[in-house]
């Protein structure tokens, strides 16, 4: 077969090599089939032609006596097949640019054009490896191959032979193999750019070519799976021109190799590997060095930081590292420092020495006490200062709110009091303030707010203090306000009427407010008011629909073999079905044995709910339990003398009434049933407390003791509470009765009512799942004080001696997941989902995401519409399962990866990885697939055979698209509800920015970007 694909590749070949390169280029037109400027499909005339037969005013066409020596197609929107076989008889070709486009095609016979100089076919859609022949293009100069995200296997040997080679970009695509096999080839390059792809291996460019390391100016080797200490073989080579050197999101480990001798260096980027050690004291230091960007960030550096004397250093950025010590005592010429998520300590004021050069200060999440200086006045080019999670005291001097160009304050989660100053408030430059979760007093200082221009303020957050007082009449005055959130406080009176329509954000849950809520003000969910207030009446005010928008196709493309889609999702399920089938014969053979000794229980009372063994009997699995509620301070309780109700998580147990069954099993047998979208029905009640290995045998050879449920044990472990509003002991949560009410790749999920009736939602990590100790701590104590409207944040945990004794705890929401709204309504009497509670929803979603990318640098990880909460009467989306995957391990990652891989919410990206990690890109992806879910009422984790080859919904969405039929998307239900004309506009724009989110990553909008659009969406619609 190979031999006759050869064959005819041959006879193409030397068919078309008769052609003129008029000729060739008309027979290259035919392969494209959408032109939207026309500038080619037009231009490109078999009329329109020179004396010597050189195209003439053909756009993007260079030609000299009859020979064609220049393409450039850069940038048009080409949508078709470009066949390299057709134009190989170019044989005077120097430069071939068709940059950012939608070609498709494969690389063959690019070995054949002798001439050029010039080739870039960035931004495609490429597929297939680079085949051999490289080595011919000796006349190469630029070779640019990026963004094509099929591109890929390993890179043939050949790039030896091209001496004049100066600019090589491979980034953004799926190459694979030694990093080293092909950096050992390459002579004077002065750019190389092989980020995003999978090489692997170890940097050690001692074995490069001289000519390579003396030349090179440019090297990006990001985001691949490189491994080993850097530079290992011989040091650090002396490079005589490198300015730019990305290593960033590898594998690598050992020290921080010291760049002393790199006098060119400018920017070094080694962030996110494993490097650990210390910090080299050189690179802060004025030296022979000119670097002026230094990102170390996650890494696993520790020790302190020295103060920062160089005088070219202009961007630093060490957090998320293990760095202590005091903060440094000098910046330097330093205008960006980050040292956020440390364990800094020592006096805040030592930032008074900075220096007038400090533009951005993020000292967030380390452990630094005292107050802010309340003398200096040098910060005059101070634009952010990010100082939350840390112990700082006292009250906010008035110099703050008079630093001219600041535009960003964050000072939540500490322990600062007193009056705020009134000219934070009356700033025309500050436009975030964020001082929630401290211990201010007394009434917003608004008083003079209306002898001001120009108010600037957009994003205020106040909750969690001691404020109260009446809202002032001045708040309306800020008229450029999206943000505003005053809950727990001690607010009272009315809510201002005329607060601006720019308003994403509104919260006043948690006060003593009274009155009607103004009308522009009722678009918010009920948690915006709620808890408190109890004399604060809320109208309901329904939204209309209305517009229209065009849609069009993007860089798009399936991200994984359909055929290897298709075998793992029907994998997963016919394992499910075979795990239900054991299942079900286990349960009868007990319930057997249970029949047989029912005499001896007909005394005693069940203490379990009645279960059916149907499909639709999985509520409780469906209510994906959790509530938001208010963080403070991380306490801890020692629990060393409960007497605990034991319940094995090691034990499947049977008791109760005939028709009553439970079963738990230990999280380390748990089924991925997630993967599956029908969770198994867990509705046993047992209780939360673990039990020694010989409780756990005397238990499971006693068939009386199936029905046990308690006996006296002790726990080592340690309790630690986030929400100070949550009374709790580890002895108390021990006693309570629990529910098991779903599970996952991470661990099983209970339902624990406490004797205060209050109800709980405990997470029990499968055994080997969480991180250590002290990672985990560290980690959970920052997601423990993340809080938003459409969170589940969490409210503490349990951190036993055994490895099984992990436990996570929140507040119980009794509310569905959206996938049981898209998938099960009928069955589960579910209301219909309108298109205004769909777009509701995409605007909680995509508020909360938001605030967790650039309020809190994280992401979800983990985002998938079975962790959509859907809470009624509003059906306000609340968020669950956030950023675990930094509490477990990275097996356990690639195991929650996997999962969500299988349901089709992992981004392209991740298929060409070999250890996908949870990023902000990959957020963005799955959020536009919920997007596409809500689109169009079906469910991602479904297989789609209507097409041949389409097995994902991305994938069946993308088609349609592509084939102009956009409209047969849209869930028929919606169409029904409100008429095609009424809802066709703004059907069409969400699916515009779902296409936008699931595009290649390098095109992928950020989630703030998304967030705006989806609100101008919605304003527009009701306009």
């Amino acid at each position: 077969m190979q031999t006759i694909c050869s064959v005819i590749l041959l006879l193409l070949v030397i068919s078309v090599s008769g052609f003129s390169d008029f000729e060739a280029l008309l027979e290259l037109k035919k392969g494209i089939q959408r032109d939207p400027s026309g500038k080619i499909l037009t231009s490109w005339d078999a009329k329109a032609l020179t004396s010597d037969k050189c195209p003439r005013n053909w756009y993007g066409v260079s030609c000299n006596s009859g020979d064609v020596t220049s393409i450039d197609l850069n940038g048009l929107g080409l949508f078709g097949n470009f066949s390299f076989p057709v134009i190989v008889g170019l044989r005077m070709l120097q430069n071939l640019s068709i940059s950012n486009n939608q070609f498709a095609g494969t690389l063959s016979n690019i070995g054949s054009f002798k001439s050029l100089k010039y080739l870039d076919v960035s931004g495609n859609i490429f597929r297939g490896s680079l085949p051999s022949g490289i080595e011919n293009l000796r006349n190469l100069e630029v070779l640019n191959l990026s963004g094509n995200n099929y591109l890929g296997g390993v890179v043939p040997s050949g790039f030896g032979s091209l001496e004049k080679l100066k600019y090589l970009d491979l980034q953004g695509n799926s190459f694979s193999g030694e990093v080293m096999g092909l950096f050992s080839e390459l002579n004077s390059v002065d750019y190389v750019d092989i980020s995003r792809n999978n090489f692997s291996g170890s940097l050690d460019l001692g074995l490069a070519k001289s000519s390579f390391v003396s030349s090179i100016r440019f090297l990006n080797v990001s985001e691949n799976s490189l491994v080993g200490d850097l530079f290992a073989h011989d040091g650090i080579p002396f490079f005589d021109s490198l300015e730019v050197f990305d290593a960033s999101s590898n594998h690598l480990s050992g020290s921080v190799p010291v760049f002393s001798f790199v006098v060119s260096l400018k920017i070094l980027r080694l962030q996110n590997n494993q490097l650990s050690g210390f910090l080299p004291p050189g690179l802060l230091q004025e030296s022979s060095t000119v670097l002026t960007e230094l990102d170390l960030s996650l890494n696993q550096l520790e020790g302190s930081v020295g103060s920062i004397t160089s005088s070219t250093l202009k961007k630093l950025n060490l957090s998320s590292n293990r760095l202590s010590g005091s903060s440094p005592l000098k910046l330097g010429h330093c205008a960006i420092i980050d040292l956020s998520n440390n364990n800094i300590s020592g006096d805040f004021s030592r930032i008074q020495s900075w220096g007038n050069y400090v533009e951005v200060i993020r000292l967030s999440s380390n452990s630094l006490t005292g107050t802010l200086p309340g003398e200096t006045s040098q910060f005059l080019r101070l634009t952010s200062l990010e100082v939350a999670n840390n112990s700082l005291q006292g009250e906010l001097p008035f110099i703050l709110g008079t630093y001219p160009e600041l535009k960003g304050i964050d000072l939540s989660h500490n322990q600062l009091s007193g009056l705020l100053p009134k000219n934070l408030f009356m700033s025309t430059k500050l436009t975030d303030l964020n001082l929630s979760n401290n211990n201010f007093s007394g009434s917003l200082p608004l008083q003079d707010a209306s002898s001001v221009g120009n108010l600037s303020l957009t994003n205020i957050g106040l909750s969690h203090n001691s404020l109260g007082g009446v809202l002032p009449e001045e708040l309306t005055r800020f008229r450029n306000l999206v943000s505003l959130d005053l809950s727990y406080n001690n607010f009272e009176g009315n809510i201002p009427d005329g607060l601006p329509e720019s308003l994403k954000v509104f919260i006043v849950s948690a006060n003593n407010l009274s009155g009607n809520v103004p009308k522009n003000l009722r678009r918010f969910p009920d948690s915006a008011f709620h808890p408190g207030n109890a004399l604060l009446i809320v109208p309901i005010s329904p939204e209309t629909p209305k517009d229209k928008a065009d849609i069009t196709l993007g860089n798009h493309g399936s991200h994984m073999k359909s055929s290897v889609k298709s075998a793992m999702i029907i994998g997963l399920v016919v394992g499910a079905a075979l795990l239900a089938l054991v299942c079900a014969m286990f349960y009868f053979m007990l319930k057997r044995q249970h029949d047989e000794e029912k005499s001896d229980a007909t005394g005693e009372k069940s203490i379990v709910q009645k279960t059916e063994p149907s499909p639709s009997n999985v509520i409780a699995a469906k209510n994906c339990v959790q509530e938001t509620e208010p963080s403070s301070s991380v306490t801890s309780t020692s629990t060393n003398k409960g007497k605990l109700p034991v319940s094995s998580p090691r034990l499947s147990q049977y008791s109760g009434s005939e028709n009553s069954s439970s079963f738990l099993k230990e999280p380390m047998e748990e089924l991925h049933l997630e993967s599956t979208r029908k969770d198994e029905t867990l509705s046993s009640q047992v209780s939360l407390a673990s039990s020694s290995t010989s409780s756990l045998s005397r238990i499971q050879n006693s068939p009386d003791n199936l029905r046990s449920r308690q006996t006296s044990v002790k726990l080592d472990g340690n309790l630690y509470i986030f929400d100070s509003s949550l009374k709790l002991t580890a002895e108390e949560l021990s006693r309570a009765p629990a529910e098991a009410i779903g599970r996952s790749c991470h661990g099983t999920l209970y339902r624990a009512v406490l004797n205060s009736d209050v109800v709980l939602a405990v997470k029990w990590l499968r055994e080997g799942t969480a991180k250590g100790k002290k990672e985990f701590a560290r980690e959970i104590k920052k997601l423990g004080n993340i809080n938003h409207p459409n969170l589940v944040s969490l409210q503490a945990y349990y951190w036993g001696p055994k490895e099984h004794e992990k436990l996570i705890i929140s507040r119980y929401i009794d509310a569905p997941c959206l996938a049981f709204y898209l998938q099960e309504a009928g069955q589960l009497n579910l209301p219909p989902l309108l298109l205004e509670n769909r777009i509701k929803i995409t605007l909680d979603i995509a508020s909360c995401l938001s605030y967790l990318h650039n309020g809190e640098a994280i992401p979800h990880g983990n985002l998938k519409s079975t962790n959509v909460l859907l809470k009624p009467p509003e059906l306000t989306a609340l968020l669950t399962d956030y950023s675990l995957h930094r509490l477990i391990t990275p097996e356990a990652t690639s195991e929650q990866v996997l999962n969500a891989a299988a349901l089709g919410y992992c981004p392209p990206e991740f298929a060409s990885s070999s250890k996908p990690y949870p990023s902000l890109k990959s957020d963005v992806y799955a959020f536009g697939v919920i997007l596409l879910e809500l689109l169009t009422g079906k469910v991602s984790g479904d297989i789609v055979c209507s097409d041949p080859g389409v097995v994902e919904l991305t994938e069946w969405v993308l088609l349609r698209v592509g084939q102009n039929r956009a409209a047969e998307c849209f869930d028929p239900s919606i169409i029904e509800s409100h008429g095609s004309r009424k809802v066709s506009g703004v059907l069409t724009d969400v699916l515009q920015v779902a296409l936008s989110c699931i595009s290649p990553a390098p095109e992928r909008p950020d989630m703030k970007s998304v967030s705006q659009e989806l609100s101008r969406i919605v304003l527009k619609r009701t306009k």
